[in-house]
């Protein structure tokens, strides 16, 4: 783990050191400038002055008349008899090949030299160290240099306390968040944040809000399971009950067979019901891939044709309408067809007819189970895909009131819708699961209240 505020104060000093490491060294190298040009026009002043004297009126010179600053040096070299003028005790200079700027080392230190010749052929030569123009480049310099390094302590501690005083909102909504009860899932204030920070807390007020989803489905799960559950096992007590009181083997006989109808109508209830908190939370998670419709309906057809046949010679058949392929969860959508096929073959009569089908329409894939059953009357349509809702007239057929939840669920993580039609010839129920063929992210959903 790092600090975020100490690697941002870090890099901003370090920034701030640089700028003002290249803000010196710029200023140091402006003034060396300006130093070299105004020293080259005083050299260049101080030989041309001297261009009108004759040689021999020089000699004569005293040597301070001729240069009032003494890192100036002069000298005049006539090259005819060969006699040189040095206005300092020192080596001669060497006489350059050409006239103007130039740099020569003397004992090994760099000095500039300006050159020029008077009318009578001699040269005059103006020259001066190089340090002394670093120096008066320096002592320049400091005015600007030396405010520059006493502001950068100060400047680094007012980016000090301004960062610690933006990080005091991050600070304040960990203390608020370390604060709340375990239970509480109310979304945190988003008053009084700055706009780098509102993103976090709205993503957290957002997760927040999924945990608060989860959790009242999993109480939802816990209410729904322990209601619908207790009808089943008080009938299994009463039947083990009988089953001890019976006093011949036909009566005992009896309350087996509605011992062992009990258990499987339990068993088949805790099935949906696991099927259901399965789906609730984070089905939508999953990956969604390629599938064929027609191909998972022929499938499914293939397993339940066989026991459709043999409980009440029903014709299960897949029909291939048109190609259907949505990007989808094959399990969930392969639990749907099978649920949707498990309440046509309960509810169709004897030699009656259940027809799988999907196909396009627009942007959307229509997947379908038809049969020519009873059928479902228009004011049980909107209600008949709610937790444990049973039609009218259902209750003497095996069911949980769950399985077309659990297609609605389905339909919802695939951002589509379920519905009911009319069946085969004009009568059954015919059950739709419209799907987008591009997958679309669900809305939060709502479950109903069915107590």
């Amino acid at each position: 783990m790092y600090s975020i505020k100490i690697r941002l104060v870090s890099s901003l000093l370090l920034v701030l050191a640089l700028t003002t490491l290249c803000a010196g060294i710029g200023t140091y190298f402006s003034v060396q400038y300006e130093v070299d040009k105004l020293l080259d026009d005083s050299l260049k002043q101080v030989a041309l002055s001297l261009r009108t004297y004759r040689f021999q009126d020089i000699l004569r010179f005293n040597r301070n008349l001729i240069s009032n600053n003494q890192n100036v040096v002069i000298q005049i070299f006539d090259p005819i008899s060969g006699l040189r003028f040095l206005s300092r005790d020192m080596e001669y200079l060497p006489v350059p090949d050409r006239v103007g700027f130039s740099d020569i080392l003397l004992d090994g230190k760099p000095w500039r030299v300006y050159t020029t010749q008077n009318p009578q052929g001699q040269i005059i030569e103006a020259t001066q160290p190089t340090s002394i123009r670093s120096e008066m480049a320096m002592q320049a310099a400091k005015p600007i240099m030396i405010p520059l390094l006493i502001l950068l302590p100060i400047v680094g501690f007012l980016i000090s306390v301004i960062v610690t005083q933006g990080f005091s909102s991050l600070s304040r909504t960990a203390e608020a968040i370390a604060r709340r009860s375990p239970t509480s899932l109310t979304p945190l204030s988003l008053k009084g944040l700055p706009i780098e920070i509102a993103p976090m807390v709205t993503a957290l007020n957002e997760l927040l809000a999924r945990l608060g989803e989860s959790i009242s489905a999993q109480k939802r799960f816990a209410s729904d399971a322990a209601h619908e559950l207790r009808t089943p096992l008080t009938a299994i007590q009463l039947q083990i009950q009988l089953a001890e009181r019976a006093k011949t083997d036909e009566m005992r006989q009896k309350a087996m067979e509605r011992l062992k109808e009990g258990v499987k109508r339990a068993t088949r209830l805790v099935t949906q019901l696991l099927t259901m908190a399965r789906l609730d939370p984070d089905n939508s998670n999953k990956p969604m891939l390629p599938v064929d419709l027609n191909q998972l309906n022929k499938s499914i057809a293939e397993d339940l044709s066989l026991i459709a046949m043999e409980n009440k010679h029903i014709d299960l058949k897949a029909v291939d309408v048109a190609p259907a392929v949505v990007m989808g969860n094959e399990d969930a959508l392969r639990l749907v067809v099978t649920n949707l096929c498990d309440n046509a073959i309960r509810y169709t009569p004897e030699n009656g007819h259940i027809e799988l089908s999907a196909w396009i329409e627009g942007d959307n894939a229509v997947l379908q189970v038809a049969d020519d059953g009873p059928g479902i009357s228009e004011s049980e349509k909107e209600r008949i895909f709610e937790r444990f809702y049973r039609a009218e007239g259902t209750q003497t057929i095996p069911g949980t009131g769950i399985g077309l939840a659990i297609v609605r669920r389905v339909a919802e993580l695939h951002g589509g819708r379920p519905s009911v039609h009319t069946g085969l010839n004009g009568k059954g129920a015919a059950f739709r699961i419209t799907i987008p063929t591009s997958p679309k992210i669900p809305e939060p959903i709502v479950e109903a209240d069915t107590e």
